[in-house]
């Protein structure tokens, strides 16, 4: 499903809020940054609208002078289907079809529809044999060829289509240095939803998805303060789950509700993963996506999972040129770029 350092294509990350889209040059430990976009969407209906969607996508590359046709993209649609299968051990030209039967089973859609992947973690013992342990994707066929189309009306090539907690992966991996046996965490806390991965020794352990994210926060922020979607993205941005003045108290009371929330379903995820495959707890909480840019989240999240929490920068390894670039300007909306930089390595 993926490989680092494979080659270099432009990754780009549609999301539910804005497009981002990282081309990345050199190899190895010397990367820099080649071309960076980042667009917002403005209410525009995925895959409703998906003619409109081409035109901007088109649009961004021009504008932001991204050359490359070739590009990798995540899809992180309404029929992803995520499962944990364990599968008796076999020769790996027949375990491709093993994980499609098994997906069968999981998928809310006929099966001949079924488009999947895995990437395998490693084997495990199961009773008195041992077992593979996989992490399986499953999507419906239809939204792959929309997703597809939209791309090639744009005049563009995915080349891949991967999923969100692989891409945040291959950023972890390019920023980090491992330690043998340690659970990490990674947190994208995007417009619609959250996505919740742990790694260790350089793979995938665990997904899950939550469905808490910054557009809720921005409801709820409308709600408390009778004011229009436009005010009260500002407001949420402005005050973050930081204390202030009276008016700013309410902001940030409302934001510390629904973010407790999350907190609360990400301590069940690690829960679950101690409990179910018998690891230690993570160790650290990397989190990403534009919500991760509230004021006060780091120490808003290690004070409700009491494990050290980290805002990511997933171009801190990544050489910036200061002609080319304003660095400043790159690092302010870096952590909503770690998904497209992660496909892009």
């Amino acid at each position: 499903m993926f490989i680092f350092d494979k080659g270099s294509l432009t990754g780009v990350d549609i999301g539910s809020y804005a497009i981002k889209a990282i081309k990345i040059k050199g190899a190895g430990a010397s990367k820099t940054l080649s071309r960076v976009a980042y667009s917002r969407l403005d209410h525009i209906a995925i895959p409703e609208e998906s003619s409109k969607l081409s035109e901007i996508l088109k649009n961004v590359f021009n504008a932001n002078r991204i050359k490359a046709k070739k590009v990798i993209t995540v899809f992180s649609g309404g029929s992803l289907t995520i499962a944990h299968l364990f599968l008796p051990r076999m020769p790996k030209r027949d375990m491709k079809d093993a994980v499609r039967w098994e997906m069968r089973k999981h998928v809310a859609f006929p099966a001949e529809e079924l488009v999947c992947d895995y990437t395998t973690i490693g084997e495990v013992k199961r009773g008195e044999d041992f077992a593979n342990s996989i992490l399986a994707f499953g999507v419906r066929k239809r939204d792959i060829e929309k997703l597809i189309k939209i791309f090639e009306d744009a005049l563009l090539e995915p080349s891949s289509i991967d999923v969100t907690p692989i891409a945040m992966l291959a950023a972890f991996n390019h920023n980090n240095v491992w330690e043998k046996g340690v659970s990490y965490s990674m947190i994208d806390i995007g417009n619609s939803k959250s996505t919740v991965a742990i790694f260790k020794d350089k793979k995938l352990m665990f997904t899950r998805e939550i469905a808490i994210g910054g557009k809720e926060l921005t409801m709820i922020v409308m709600e408390n303060l009778a004011c229009t979607e436009e005010v009260a993205e500002k407001e949420k941005i402005r005050c973050g789950v930081l204390q202030g003045s009276e008016k700013d108290t309410l902001i940030t009371t409302a934001i510390f509700g629904a973010l407790e929330r999350l907190a609360a379903e990400v301590n069940r995820s690690f829960d679950y993963y101690q409990a179910q495959f018998r690891e230690e707890s993570v160790s650290k909480i990397f989190l990403c996506g534009g919500t991760a840019k509230l004021k006060g989240i780091e120490d808003m999240f290690t004070h409700s999972l009491g494990v050290p929490c980290f805002v990511d920068d997933p171009l801190r390894n990544i050489k910036i040129e200061p002609k080319k670039f304003e660095p400043s300007r790159i690092k302010e909306f870096a952590p909503d770029m770690t998904v497209a930089v992660g496909l892009a390595l």
